[in-house]
């Protein structure tokens, strides 16, 4: 006993001695890691994107998702009218849209933004034709529209009990006006659409949120705004799953023809998953990839100044950058130019700098790798 006495202290020195000779390493290792990744960043940092043919970041805009479209000026002389109290150029607009609905939901935003700041000239259309189904659904879509702009686009933990009950309020009044322009134009689905983010908003149960799809996909099959919002509706942060998300995504996209771009869903639940999970390796499976070339095959079968694109070459470069694609990350980081009011980089609160730092992780890893072609279809 006495002799395991006298060991005792040795042994607990040369332990000792041990455990700081192995945190020293772990933290000298640990400081060239850090560095490491200082002198990347830093490399990044000095990244001149024009030298790429892409965009400066003194060019980049987050407050825009798109460039101004063919119809802009059009739209331009329709607000000016309308902020004089002048309802038809804004009536006119809305209805060249025809039966195209994704093309009819579009403008109907256009007209329902602006309606939620200045009433005025919907109040005159709506008093001098009280039966128009097009008047009834830009003031159902834009008191949607101002529901969401009070309670805002901060997550639930930061939006007050005041703003909730407004918010709740507001969407029930949408609500019954979303009905009400159902009634006048049974055969359009922009009622119905525009019933979504309601139903997300006030959390209505699956089956009353599948009764509402139900009758969306009758009128519109392949409605690209309706399948977006309704991904949203799945996905876990409103009412669904992982899981319901994942599924809602892959039944939506295989049963789709190619220039619906509904493909483009199975990228928005790829993103969905790894920003809740802080989890990139969703990015980086066999079907992820499968995925992306999918999307990639099917932007080819519309034209390229379609509306929805954008949003899709953004996705499409996240995507690939942390595929390490680069060549073909780099193509669409091109195609994608200097609008960046979009998913990914609207998620993380600082969009521009959330853009520069993927974009420059392409750059950087294209250059590295000879700056090779991207492959061919």
């Amino acid at each position: 006993m006495a002799v395991l006495l006298l060991l005792v202290p040795p042994l607990i020195w040369a332990l000792a001695k041990l455990a700081t000779r192995y945190f020293n390493r772990r933290t000298a290792d640990l400081q060239q890691k850090t560095e490491a990744l200082k002198a990347a960043s830093a490399a990044r940092a000095q990244i001149d994107p024009t030298a790429f043919g892409l965009p400066s970041d003194g060019d980049l805009d987050p407050t825009r998702a798109t460039a101004p479209g063919a119809d802009a000026a059009q739209l331009a002389q329709a607000e000016e009218a309308a902020t004089a109290g002048d309802w038809k150029p804004f009536a006119a607009y809305l209805a060249e849209a025809g039966t195209d609905w994704n093309e009819r939901y579009r403008r109907l935003w256009k007209l329902a933004e602006h309606a939620s700041k200045d009433d005025g000239w919907l109040s005159a259309w709506r008093a001098a034709e009280p039966g128009s189904a097009d008047a009834a659904v830009v003031h159902a879509t834009a008191l949607i529209d101002l529901a969401w702009q009070v309670r805002s686009s901060k997550q639930a933990k930061h939006v007050t009990r005041e703003q909730f009950d407004a918010f709740h309020r507001v969407l029930g009044e949408a609500t019954e006006a979303s009905r009400a322009a159902a009634e006048l134009a049974p055969d359009d689905p922009s009622p119905f659409v525009s019933q979504l983010p309601i139903a997300m908003g006030l959390g209505w149960s699956h089956e009353q949120f599948d009764a509402l799809w139900q009758q969306v996909i009758a009128r519109a099959p392949y409605h690209y705004s309706a399948h977006q919002t309704a991904l949203q509706y799945w996905c876990r942060k409103w009412s669904g799953s992982h899981e319901q998300m994942s599924a809602f995504a892959e039944r939506a996209a295989a049963g789709a023809p190619p220039e619906s771009l509904l493909s483009g869903l199975r990228l928005a639940a790829l993103h969905e998953l790894e920003f809740t999970e802080d989890d990139y390796r969703s990015w980086m499976t066999p079907q992820a990839n499968q995925a992306i070339d999918k999307v990639i095959a099917d932007l080819k079968t519309v034209p390229t100044d379609d509306p929805r694109l954008p949003g899709l070459h953004h996705l499409l470069a996240y995507g690939l950058t942390h595929n390490r694609r680069w060549a073909e990350a780099v193509e669409q980081f091109r195609l994608a130019d200097r609008y960046i009011d979009h998913a990914p980089w609207t998620y993380t609160g600082r969009p521009k700098a959330t853009y520069i730092e993927i974009r420059n992780r392409a750059l950087t890893g294209w250059d590295k790798a000879g700056r090779p072609a991207p492959p061919t279809a």
